[in-house]
Order: structure tokens, then C-alpha cells, then sequence
């Protein structure tokens, strides 16, 4: 039996498995490395938070985005491409010597002294602990209203890593922050005829340098679990993020944008279009609605989680999702489960959907298991 499983091979699962490597862990990091980041995200676009906060996370603080640009010769533009990012990802493995276990796990349920793990072949594993840290994949949000059509004609933007398809089709985008705005300025150059449709008056830009917003961040993802719950609901209230301000050239004056509306209803067209609804009475006939319209966290819909393990999880209902309830260390009501990523966001705070609560979690957690190891071994 290992001591640690981590499953999700993201930044978050590669940080955990060299702070576990570091610690003389014994452990196995499950899932194709950096996969949502190479495969379901466009690769021609960019990191928003600023370059400055965008760090993986070692034992000593080593393996830097600004070491990794140094020792290659990598230039460092602002806003940062996504595909220097996945490239500094897979140099932080193998500075830290991370091992990739490259299956998908299929089966994850409790076994004597801890837990087993099955992959897609049927191998099993057995871990004392495991960490779940599989980012915003199953939680793709599409609105009551559009969600019985067929995916031919209603998507949710995860999962494309280009627009191409769509090139000379017309497509509405939904929503009113950063994804629907980065959705909406590719499908653009893709060569499609493009509207945004979005609640909002105007749209809520950040300030063009806001070098800031990292660093806030990270001071908010160690201090969030210990706040008072009057500020935590606050928090958790707030309304998502701004749209990066680099965005703004590819969509004004190149984008047709119809504020202030809602789609009340949507179906089908004879010639198998889309005929939208809008709240203000107009009507939109499109090829495809592209629905940015967030993530809702459940963690029910993790599909390799066992029906045994998820009647016992505590977890706690907000207005915008199912999360388990974890302790300061991020550990579930489950001994030895432990959850990370977004599924924390509601426990830690929103800087845990981001990098920007990484290395919390990384020191959080591995304290919480060396303290549990070295109560037992008194």
C-alpha cells in the first residue's frame, strides 16, 4: 500500500506530488500530464493572472516561472501564452523527477486502511491517502432552458481547443465574463459571424495592469478558511471575476454585442438551426450557441467516485454548487480523503479555482499528513 494517490495530473497534482516526492512520500500521480491545459483549452490564447504569480509550487521554492525562463531562454510576454505555461508545467516535473501514472482512474471506494483505485484496465492500487484534484472537468454549467438540446447546436465551451469548426457559421456566445469574451474573440478569427449575449449593461473590464489581483489572491487563499463566516458569505456572493483587459481588442468594434438581455427559451429551427429567444423579444436564428456560462461544482458528478463513499461525505450546498466539507488541511469528513482545486473553493475560497491558491494547498495538506503520521507514531 502507497502512502499518497493523487489523482489529477494538473498543476495542482504535479506541485503535490513533488512536495510529496520532497517529504519521502511513496506516492502515484494518476491522469496524462497537463491534459485539460494541452487538450481542452485553446492553445492560441493566454493566462490572465499575471505572469509574476503564475508558480508552481516545490518544497523550496525553486522551480520558478522566472528560473524556468532564465535556464531555457524563454521570453516571458504579457499576458502569458498558454503554451509556455504547459511547457513550464512539464519542466517543473522534471526538475522535481515527478513520475506520471498516465491512467484515468475509474473506481476510486475505501478498502482496509485506506483506499483502492481502479483504472480503465483494472488495475488496482491501494493508498493510505488520495488526493482529488481534477480541476473543473464534469462541472460545465448549462443553463435549465438550453440544456435538453442536442450538443450539435448547444456547447459549453470546455473541451475546445480550437474553433475552427465553426469557421463562416453563425454563433452566439452566452455570458458576460472572461471565458464567453475568450470564446467569442476566437470563434472571431476562426472566421465565423459572431454575437455576444450577455446580461450585464456593459461589459466589467480589469484594470489594463492589474498586477495586483495575484497577489491578492494568494494572501486570500491562506487567510480564507479562519475568516469570520460573515465575511466567507460575502465571498462566496461575490460575482465571478472581470474580463482580462486583453481581450478587449479582439472584441470591440469586431464583435456585435447585445447587452442587457436574458435568452428566455430555445429550440429548434425545420432546417435544424437554432432559434433563439431574448427577454428583450427579439429573436436570434444561429448555428450554434457557445454557453459560457461557468461551472456549478457537484461533487456527485465526479464519476469514479464510489456510490459507498459519496452517501458518507459531508457537503456542503451553496448557491452555486455541492462541496464537500474539508477541514484546515484540506481533509474531507472521509479520513485520508482529501480534495483540492475547485473542489475547495467553497471551504478555502475562490483563489483556490486559480493557481493562486497552489502552493497553500500544497504546504496545507502535506502538513496535515505529517502531523497525522506523527501523531500515530507517539
Amino acid at each position: 500500500m502507497i502512502d499518497l494517490a493523487i489523482i489529477g495530473a494538473g498543476p495542482y497534482g504535479i506541485s503535490l506530488a513533488a512536495h510529496a516526492a520532497a517529504r519521502g512520500l511513496d506516492y502515484r500521480l494518476f491522469g496524462p500530464p497537463m491534459h485539460f491545459w494541452r487538450e481542452r483549452m485553446p492553445q492560441n490564447m493566454f493566462i490572465r493572472t499575471n505572469p509574476a504569480y503564475v508558480n508552481l509550487s516545490d518544497a523550496e521554492g525553486r522551480f520558478t516561472l522566472e528560473h524556468f525562463a532564465e535556464e531555457t531562454g524563454t521570453e516571458l510576454g504579457k499576458p502569458l501564452p498558454r503554451p509556455v505555461f504547459v511547457q513550464y508545467a512539464m519542466w517543473f516535473a522534471e526538475k522535481t523527477h515527478i513520475v506520471f501514472e498516465h491512467q484515468l482512474i475509474a473506481q476510486l471506494r475505501r478498502s482496509t486502511g485506506g483506499y483502492k483505485l481502479l483504472t480503465g484496465d483494472g488495475s488496482a492500487s491501494y493508498a493510505r491517502r488520495v488526493i482529488i484534484v481534477t480541476g473543473l472537468q464534469h462541472f460545465e454549467h448549462i443553463p435549465d432552458e438550453l440544456a435538453g438540446l442536442p450538443a450539435s447546436l448547444v456547447s459549453h465551451p470546455i473541451g475546445y481547443s480550437d474553433y475552427s469548426i465553426f469557421g463562416g457559421k453563425r454563433v452566439a456566445v452566452l455570458g458576460s465574463g472572461q471565458s464567453s469574451w475568450e470564446a467569442a474573440a476566437l470563434l472571431h478569427l476562426a472566421g465565423s459571424h459572431v454575437e455576444l449575449i450577455y446580461r450585464r449593461d456593459e461589459p466589467h473590464y480589469s484594470p489594463a495592469d492589474n498586477h495586483g489581483s495575484g497577489a491578492n489572491l494568494i494572501a486570500l487563499a491562506e487567510s480564507f478558511y479562519d475568516l469570520p463566516l460573515e465575511e466567507k458569505q460575502e465571498r462566496w456572493k461575490k460575482p465571478s471575476g472581470s474580463i482580462a483587459s486583453f481581450l478587449r481588442p479582439y472584441v470591440d468594434g469586431k464583435i456585435k454585442e447585445t447587452s442587457g438581455v436574458m435568452i428566455f427559451s430555445a429550440g429548434q429551427t425545420r432546417d435544424r438551426r437554432l432559434l433563439l429567444r431574448l427577454s428583450s423579444g427579439e429573436e436570434r436564428i444561429v448555428d450554434h450557441l457557445i454557453t459560457a456560462t461557468g461551472y456549478r461544482i457537484d461533487i456527485r458528478k465526479l464519476p469514479f467516485l464510489h456510490e459507498d463513499l459519496l452517501q458518507d461525505i459531508a457537503v456542503e450546498e451553496s448557491g452555486y454548487g455541492l462541496f464537500p466539507r474539508l477541514d484546515r488541511h484540506f481533509e474531507s469528513s472521509l479520513p485520508g480523503l482529501f480534495c483540492a482545486g475547485p473542489l475547495a473553493s467553497h471551504s478555502h475560497g475562490p483563489a483556490h479555482r486559480f493557481i493562486a491558491g497552489l502552493d497553500n494547498t500544497c504546504h496545507s495538506i502535506m502538513s496535515g499528513i505529517l502531523e497525522l503520521d506523527s501523531g500515530k507514531a507517539m
